[in-house]
């Protein structure tokens, strides 16, 4: 009983709409938490064959700072 006048009065505060509106946001985001929860339970795919034989990736080459020039920056090591 008290869960029907609950719900009149939230009814009666926000309308219709805005009700509907949260139960749909709410139906959703149970879904998505239901959808994480079935990926993290699967076990993790095998690597690859051809990650073995690839070599590891190089660091990327950094550009010297605006105003910075090239040289400056090879000679300096910290």
């Amino acid at each position: 009983m008290s869960f029907l006048l609950v719900a009149l009065l939230l009814f009666l505060l926000f309308g219709g709409s805005r009700i509907g509106a949260a139960g749909k946001g709410l139906g959703e985001a149970v879904r998505h938490v239901k959808r994480a929860v079935k990926d993290d339970d699967a076990p993790p795919a095998p690597p690859s064959p051809m990650t073995a034989l690839t070599e590891p990736p190089k660091p990327p080459k950094l550009l010297p700072a605006k105003g910075e020039s090239s040289a400056s920056s090879e000679g300096e090591d910290s």
